[in-house]
């Protein structure tokens, strides 16, 4: 399912909202510095990734502290994953704006000159 990109507003300012829904602390970082950092994570497959939140688990002593490795991995999954789509969604989005053109209003060219000749007259070979 893909996530519509939510803004919060502040002083004035669209900020882009990446955080999952839930409710956590949150930190503003620059969404530079965020891609930046997204880039730079780890490339594992699922077993390495598996193999890891399952070490995470077995070096915990109660219920709590399950609960809490269980929420933090998939909270940092979600987020990671919600950030590169929504900064592939933005980047395309800002590729187009770019790159195909933009109608900025009507133009109507029979309006242009009045005293040019029809399109017929010109193939005619008048």
């Amino acid at each position: 399912m893909v996530q519509e990109t939510k803004c919060i507003n502040i002083d004035g300012n669209q900020v882009i909202d990446l955080t999952p829904d839930y409710n956590r602390p949150l930190a503003l970082v620059d969404l530079t510095v965020l891609n930046k950092l997204t880039e730079l994570l780890p490339k594992g497959n699922f077993n390495n990734i598996r193999h890891s939140l399952r070490g995470q688990m077995m070096n915990t002593n109660n219920l709590e502290e399950l609960v809490k490795v269980a929420e933090d991995f998939v909270t940092f999954h979600n987020s990671v994953n919600l950030i590169r789509e929504v900064s592939s969604r933005e980047l395309n989005t800002k590729e187009q704006e770019t790159t195909e053109p933009r109608v900025i209003g009507k133009i109507d060219l029979e309006d242009l000159d009045n005293n040019s000749r029809k399109h017929e007259d010109i193939f005619d070979g008048a």
